[in-house]
C-alpha cells in the first residue's frame, strides 16, 4: 500500500512538473493604431516595410537570415470609399496564382465575430517554402488584411498562435 502511495505521489509530482509551463501560456496585448489583439508572450513586435502595414508580430525563435519565418502582419489597404471587401479581395487575387503561388483553400470565415474572406496559399519565392493564411475583413468601415505566415513544415504547429491573434482582433 505504501509503495502504491509513493508511486501515485511520484506520478502526480512528475506530471505537475511537466505541465507547469507558464511561458507558453503568457500573452501580450497590442493596442495601438485603432486596433488591438493578443499575441504569444514569447513573440515580439517586428519591423515591417510592407505596404500599408499597421503592425507585425513575430516569433523570434524562427529568425533565418535576419528575418522571422513565422509572423503575423496586419495591413490596412488603401481603398476607395465604398469599395467592398469582396471587390478588394477579388482584385488582389485575380492574377495572383501562377507558377510561384499555389492556392491551398479559400472560403468565408469569421474573425472574432466579423465575417471575413480567407485565402490560404503556398509560395517559394524567397527560397524557403512558406504557407500564408490571409484573412480579409472590414470592420467599422475600414478594410484589414491579417496575414499569418510560417514555413510549410511548421504552419500547422503555429495555428494556435495565429488563432490567438485572430480570435482577439478588434478594430
Amino acid at each position: 500500500m505504501i509503495l502504491v502511495m509513493v508511486l501515485l505521489c511520484s506520478i502526480v509530482f512528475a506530471s505537475g512538473c511537466i505541465s507547469e509551463n507558464k511561458h507558453s501560456n503568457t500573452t501580450k496585448t497590442y493596442s495601438q493604431n485603432n486596433i488591438s489583439f493578443d499575441y504569444p508572450g514569447s513573440w515580439e513586435i517586428a519591423n515591417t516595410t510592407s505596404p500599408n502595414s499597421v503592425v507585425a508580430v513575430a516569433d523570434p525563435s524562427t529568425v533565418q537570415n535576419g528575418n522571422p519565418t513565422t509572423f503575423v502582419l496586419i495591413q490596412k489597404p488603401a481603398v476607395a470609399k465604398g469599395t467592398s471587401i469582396d471587390t478588394l479581395y477579388a482584385a488582389n487575387y485575380a492574377s495572383f496564382f501562377n507558377n510561384t503561388y499555389e492556392l491551398v483553400s479559400e472560403g468565408n470565415v469569421t474573425v472574432n465575430g466579423v465575417n471575413a474572406l480567407e485565402n490560404i496559399y503556398k509560395t517559394n519565392t524567397t527560397g524557403i517554402q512558406k504557407e500564408y493564411q490571409a484573412e480579409w475583413l472590414s470592420e467599422n468601415g475600414t478594410a484589414y488584411v491579417i496575414l499569418c505566415v510560417s514555413n510549410v513544415n511548421d504552419f500547422k504547429n503555429q495555428q494556435s498562435n495565429f488563432n490567438l491573434i485572430l480570435d482577439t482582433f478588434k478594430a
